[in-house]
């Protein structure tokens, strides 16, 4: 159930009437919510395939914008198709960019997610890589920082502030958090573990760009 309207108090808590109204001038109506569902049957313990990589599709939907035709020279004055990856490159299947936000001063934000948990598909929940200079081609990458979830603090300062808990019943290593490791400075290649968030800041270097021959 998506929505539900009460002229009167139903006595389940919130100790009035849940009449939600929408009005245009003087005219009020009920609150009408609309919504999809998805039904999809699978073999048993192959439906999170499914349901992760569609399920991005549905939340976060590609978003196309258009321009009015201005003159007889808009395509000629007008870049008419962008790749913000590489040509021959594509992300692994089970991770996403979750943030790409420009910064100041040739900085941009990245954060990527793993979008599986451990042992929930034979194929894909496992240790994935994406390339980083194949997301910005043209671009020299000058310098790469991992920084928190939130982008307020640095990684490492992160890890040498956090505290360590003794857990009852815990069995030490076996008990240990499946992360990726540090990237390295000349491949620029970052490893996400199944349920991994990763964040950073990439730094270009504004005086050199890379191009193809």
């Amino acid at each position: 159930m998506l929505h539900r309207r009460l002229l009167h108090d139903d006595s389940r808590g919130v100790a009035e009437a849940l009449n939600e109204t929408v009005c245009a001038l003087k005219d009020c109506k009920g609150l009408i919510i609309q919504g999809k569902y998805y039904f999809r049957f699978d073999p048993l313990g192959e439906g999170a395939k499914w349901r992760r990589s569609f399920g991005q599709e549905i939340y976060s939907p590609l978003l196309l914008a258009f321009a009015e035709q201005d003159g007889d020279n808009w395509r000629n004055s007008r870049m008419t198709t962008f790749s913000g990856i590489d040509s021959s490159y594509s992300l692994p299947e089970n991770v996403a960019i979750i943030t790409l936000q420009e910064l100041n001063d040739g900085k941009v934000l990245l954060r990527l997610a793993h979008l599986y948990e451990i042992g929930e598909d034979k194929d894909l929940s496992v240790m994935s890589n994406v390339e980083l200079k194949s997301l910005f081609p043209g671009k020299k990458i000058g310098k790469v920082t991992e920084m928190s979830l939130f982008a307020n603090q640095e990684r490492a300062e992160m890890e040498r502030k956090r505290l360590v808990w003794e857990v009852e019943g815990s069995k030490g290593d076996e008990d240990t958090i499946l992360r990726g490791g540090p990237i390295d400075p000349t491949e620029l290649v970052v490893e996400i573990a199944p349920m991994e968030i990763r964040t950073f800041i990439v730094q270009f270097d504004l005086h050199q760009e890379v191009f193809d021959a």
